[in-house]
């Protein structure tokens, strides 16, 4: 059995710690929307819930791959990976609404209702084109091209229609950041501190999707740690700063 090399310890440590955190806000956000009922409380727990999930599968198949002798490990890591695709999906979505919610609450139906289309087109492609191959090894992943469009999924495809969808609720944070800022400082800094921590999210899930060489193993641990910044500052942005009020 292979064992894990110091880089790829490195990379578990790192996603189990931001599992961990995500996990915390998700329970903490919940218990508060018991408390206030809020929408946008309600919003984020799910969302939280949803990329903590997402992680964990993303990181189930990582560490199946590892055993590349394992015929089994490696079926199994194409279904986490299928799963995570298709939760991560779901997580960007609610990631919009919140943002849609926060800045623009009378317009969050219509923009989710766009948003909702590009991550259907995004799933499509994995869950009605990508299927996993039946024995005899080796297991793949093959995209099929049903209706002869010439189109298939490939790591481009994927990057333009992920970044869209990660930097679309990113922006109206910033922007509600500076637009409130004279109004209340404490929202600004709230706002701007989701926005920081969806943009370390969303870099290192893009690279986790899309996947880089391992020859580049200081880049990919660099951006598995990403995943630990981003929970410090969405734990920051709704917790910390909450309790200065």
């Amino acid at each position: 059995m292979q064992l894990l090399s110091l880089d790829n310890l490195i990379s578990a440590l790192f996603v189990m710690i931001a599992v961990t955190m995500t996990f915390i806000i998700a329970i903490k956000s919940y218990k508060s929307y018991r408390e206030t009922k809020a929408t946008l409380t309600l919003i984020i727990t799910v969302s939280s819930f949803l990329v903590a999930i997402a992680m964990i599968f993303l990181t189930l198949e990582k560490a199946l791959l590892i055993e590349t002798l394992s015929t089994f490990n490696t079926a199994l890591a194409l279904l986490s990976g299928s799963i995570a695709i298709v939760i991560s999906g779901l997580a960007v979505l609610a990631f919009c609404i919140f943002a849609y919610e926060m800045a623009f609450p009378k317009r969050t139906k219509v923009l989710a209702g766009l948003s909702t289309i590009p991550i259907i087109i995004y799933l499509y492609f994995w869950l009605n084109e990508a299927t996993i191959s039946l024995p005899p090894p080796p297991y793949e992943v093959i995209f099929l091209d049903k209706f002869g469009f010439g189109l298939k999924i490939t790591p481009l495809i994927i990057y333009f229609v992920i970044t869209p969808l990660f930097s679309v609720p990113i922006i109206i944070l910033f922007y509600y950041a500076i637009k409130i800022r004279k109004e209340s400082a404490l929202k600004s800094k709230r706002a701007a501190g989701l926005g920081t921590g969806g943009l370390f999210l969303a870099t290192a899930y893009i690279v986790e999707i899309i996947g880089l060489d391992p020859a580049y193993v200081v880049i990919i641990v660099i951006c598995r740690f990403f995943f630990v910044i981003s929970s410090i500052f969405f734990y920051w942005a709704l917790f910390k700063l909450k309790s200065k009020e």
